[in-house]
C-alpha cells in the first residue's frame, strides 16, 4: 500500500527486497529507563489514530510470516511477544501485565453499537486446511519451572438477580445441584448460556 500524505520516515525495504538475516540477530532494538516515582506513567511508544469515517483499520499491524516449509522446527514464530519480568530479587505492589486489552466506552449512558470486546481471537485459513489435534483458540503453556495456579482471575459475583447483566452471577438455579455455586455467563450462537462453577475442592 502506497504512503499518502507527509512523509513522517522512511520505509525499510519492500516486499520483494528487505533486510536479510542468515543468523540470531535483532533488527531493530532500544533501550530505554525510568526512574519515575509519582506524576503519570511512563511509556516508550504512544499511538493514536482516530477513526471519524467508516472504515476501520489498525493502529499497529504485526505479521510473522512463516514462508518455508518446516519453520519454526526449533523455536517459535510470533506476531507479538509482549514479556512482564519481575528481574531477581525484585517486587511489585501493584499489578504487572505482559498483555493488557482495554476497551474504553466515552459518554454518558452511550449505546456504541456494533460488537465490541476487550480481546478478539479469529483464525483467517482457507477451507482445506487440516487442524492437528493440539491447535487451538487459546494454548496454555509454561515456560519455567512454576506456573500459575490460577486460570482466570474474575471480578466478584453479582447478585443472582443480575445474571443478563453480570457475567459472572451467584448461582439463582434452585433445580441446580447445591454444589454450583456460581454461573459464568456466555454467548453461544446469540444466545444466552451460563457456565455453572462449584467452590468445591476437586478432591473432597
Amino acid at each position: 500500500m502506497a504512503k499518502y500524505g507527509p512523509d513522517i520516515g522512511p520505509n525499510i525495504g519492500n516486499s520483494t527486497r528487505m533486510p536479510t538475516a542468515n543468523g540470531p540477530h535483532n533488527f531493530q532494538r532500544s533501550y530505554y529507563k525510568s526512574a519515575q516515582s509519582s506524576g503519570t506513567g511512563i511509556r516508550v511508544h504512544y499511538e493514536d489514530l482516530q477513526f471519524t469515517g467508516t472504515i476501520g483499520g489498525e493502529v499497529i499491524r504485526a505479521r510473522g510470516i512463516a514462508n518455508g516449509l518446516l519453520c519454526a522446527t526449533l523455536s517459535t514464530i510470533n506476531a507479538a511477544h509482549f514479556t512482564g519480568r519481575v528481574e531477581a530479587a525484585k517486587t511489585v505492589s501493584g499489578a504487572l501485565n505482559a498483555v493488557r486489552a482495554t476497551l474504553e466506552v466515552a459518554g454518558n449512558a452511550p449505546t456504541p453499537g456494533g460488537t465490541l470486546a476487550a480481546l478478539q481471537l479469529d483464525v483467517n485459513a482457507v477451507a482445506s486446511t487440516v487442524w492437528g489435534n493440539e491447535d487451538a483458540y487459546i494454548r496454555v503453556t509454561n515456560t519455567g519451572s512454576t506456573g500459575l495456579t490460577n486460570l482466570f482471575n474474575l471480578p466478584a459475583a453479582g447478585a443472582a438477580s443480575a445474571y443478563l447483566s453480570n457475567f459472572v452471577v451467584a448461582n439463582h438455579d434452585t433445580s441446580a445441584p447445591a454444589t454450583w455455586n456460581y454461573a459464568i455467563k456466555i454467548r453461544i450462537g446469540g444466545v444466552n448460556a451460563w457456565i455453572p462453577v462449584t467452590t468445591d475442592t476437586p478432591n473432597d
